[in-house]
């Protein structure tokens, strides 16, 4: 199973792909990966805006990596 960054974030140029066994893999390598290269994404939102960010985020990856949805 495998996720590129640009598909959760088009248009960033991103190349990594992240690749696991599980969907939780998955999810946890393209999430850490976001937190630490494209953390200035974030920069500049409050902690309430950051949260709401993050979880959508997790929203969506969880929407591209889970067949049917």
């Amino acid at each position: 199973m495998e996720l590129k960054c640009d598909d959760v974030v088009s248009g960033l140029g991103c190349d990594f792909v992240a690749t696991g066994d599980s969907s939780d893999a998955v999810r946890d390598a393209i999430l850490g990966h976001g937190g630490a290269v494209h953390a200035d994404l974030m920069a500049g939102m409050s902690p309430e805006e950051a949260q709401q960010a993050y979880g959508e985020m997790v929203s969506h990856i969880e929407r591209l990596i889970t067949p049917g949805t």
